[in-house]
């Protein structure tokens, strides 16, 4: 039996929520419709809009909402432009409930949806233009609406995290390395298909946390790599390896953005930590996704078997 691969983005994060432990981890995560992108711009000030199935934060959209409580005059306030551009004095300034009864009374409401593709920014001010907007590039296709994490930067770029977790030798979940990918300037994904570039995970996060911090968030991922693999392959027997993308949040919080069940594991090889590389690469190996080292040497190169079918006509 091959390795089990699950391309849908929903029908993972649908079987990640019915387990306690991992749904905490999990931002707001909706099917996406007109209906939930109306509720979720009205939770929170950024979504992600990403495709249900695809690879390499391709499709991937953001909307970031802004919203403005601005002052409507009266045509019965005698107070003129003029007045309302004054500093205020201390002698004039209302108190606190003077100023809620105000803006409850007299504001209304402007809302500004900006959306971003790539390095593409479009703004629009009413979600009709919005969504005709995102229909443009969804077409008919399924797609998911995300809760936007505000990532930890590194310098001013955002960065995430991917968790490795695998089969071992036993036949047990292990999570065997951890990687970071620094955004490219502009962009809104860190793929390193889209420019992002790799980073280790000390580089990234020790100069945010201290070392004892440090030390328990590695733990905490490392044991959310087992649980995840382990809630997944309830509905998924076959799986031998995933990837979880991790978003920290500013105050270092871990969350689990997405789940890749093909991750990418030569990316792990540039880094520093050859050990860890080489039992990735050996795990690999002992569950089928790469070839050992013995089916290698023990096949004829197309060019070695030329020269001895040579030979053979020599003779």
């Amino acid at each position: 039996m091959g390795i089990q691969r699950v391309s849908s983005k929903w029908a993972k994060t649908a079987v990640l929520q019915r387990s306690r432990i991992v749904n905490e981890y999990i931002p707001v995560t909706r099917k996406y419709s007109r209906q939930t992108l109306e509720r979720m711009t009205e939770l929170f000030e950024s979504n992600y809009i990403k495709p249900d199935r695809g690879t390499y934060g391709n499709g991937v959209m953001r909307v970031k909402t802004t919203r403005l409580y601005e002052p409507v005059v009266n045509s019965e306030d005698s107070t003129t432009d003029a007045e309302v551009s004054e500093e205020p004095t201390d002698r004039n300034l209302p108190d606190e409930s003077e100023v809620s009864a105000v803006i409850s009374r007299a504001t209304y409401l402007t809302t500004t949806y900006q959306l971003q593709y790539g390095t593409e920014e479009r703004s629009f001010h009413s979600l009709d233009e919005l969504e005709r907007a995102l229909n443009d590039r969804i077409q008919e296709r399924d797609y998911i609406i995300q809760q936007g994490i505000s990532l930890m930067k590194h310098g001013d770029l955002p960065f995430d995290l991917r968790v490795l977790t695998q089969k071992n030798l036993q036949h047990n979940w292990e999570t065997t390395g951890i990687l970071g990918r620094v955004a490219a300037p502009g962009k809104i994904i860190t793929n390193i298909h889209g420019g992002g570039r790799l980073a280790t995970f000390e580089e990234l996060v020790l100069p945010h946390l201290h070392q004892d911090g440090f030390k328990k968030l590695r733990t905490e991922l490392y044991r959310l790599g087992i649980h995840t693999a382990v809630q997944l392959q309830t509905s998924f027997p076959r799986l031998k390896e995933i990837g979880i993308d991790i978003a920290l949040d500013e105050a270092g919080r871990p969350w689990i953005l997405e789940v890749n069940t093909l991750p990418g594991i030569y990316a792990f090889g540039l880094l520093p930590d050859k050990e860890a590389y080489r039992k990735i690469k050996r795990y690999a190996i002992a569950y089928g996704r790469l070839p050992s080292k013995k089916g290698k040497s023990s096949r004829t190169s197309p060019k070695a078997q030329a020269s001895s079918a040579k030979k053979r006509v020599r003779r």
